[in-house]
């Protein structure tokens, strides 16, 4: 493969990057963007993205608050090396705001919360990778997180309500022809 070096085994390096390609280590700041200005971006509208994107994505905050999902975007055209930058730099942004983070690059989506699980998190992720445009991804990341889920417990009594009449009739039925 052209594009490896594995000239040294314990970390693989890519040939056009300097350095080897490493995740963000527990409580690193990226390098990858101005940490400092993203979160300064953060503190008054709950977005951080270029200019063109501001607006939409402060529409999509404002939405997700109305349906009860305190939700930071975080868009960026800074390119990550890793796919799990992504989901690190909105981990560490978490411990910073409260609510739900997503952070989008031109590669990746990533986001943390502490109040919605993470199976929901990786669906609405896999959604909104999807969607090219910054403002629908960050759209169709919120209504996947905040979509109710089905009733499973009003599922579960019907089904124990419809078995036991299946066994009952099946009691009654087995009787009769006994007799």
């Amino acid at each position: 493969m052209s594009g490896v070096d594995n000239s040294d085994d314990s970390v693989t390096t890519l040939a056009y990057e300097s350095e080897p390609v490493v995740s963000l280590q527990e409580g690193q700041v990226p390098s990858w963007l101005d940490y400092g200005a993203v979160v300064a971006d953060l503190a008054d509208d709950g977005v951080s993205a270029p200019e063109p994107f501001v607006e939409g994505l402060r529409t999509v905050v404002a939405e997700a608050g109305d349906r009860g999902l305190d939700l930071k975007i975080v868009y960026t055209e800074a390119p990550a090396v890793v796919y799990t930058d992504a989901r690190d730099l909105a981990a560490f942004l978490n411990q910073e705001y409260a609510g739900t983070i997503l952070v989008r690059t031109p590669l990746f989506v990533g986001s943390s919360s502490d109040s919605i699980p993470r199976h929901t998190l990786e669906a609405g992720q896999d959604d909104a990778w999807e969607e090219v445009d910054p403002v629908a991804s960050a759209a169709v990341f919120a209504h996947k997180v905040t979509a109710p889920a089905p009733p499973w417990g009003a599922y579960s009594a019907v089904v124990l309500v419809l078995a036991i009449v299946a066994m009952i009739a099946f009691a009654v039925a087995l009787r009769r022809r006994l007799r």
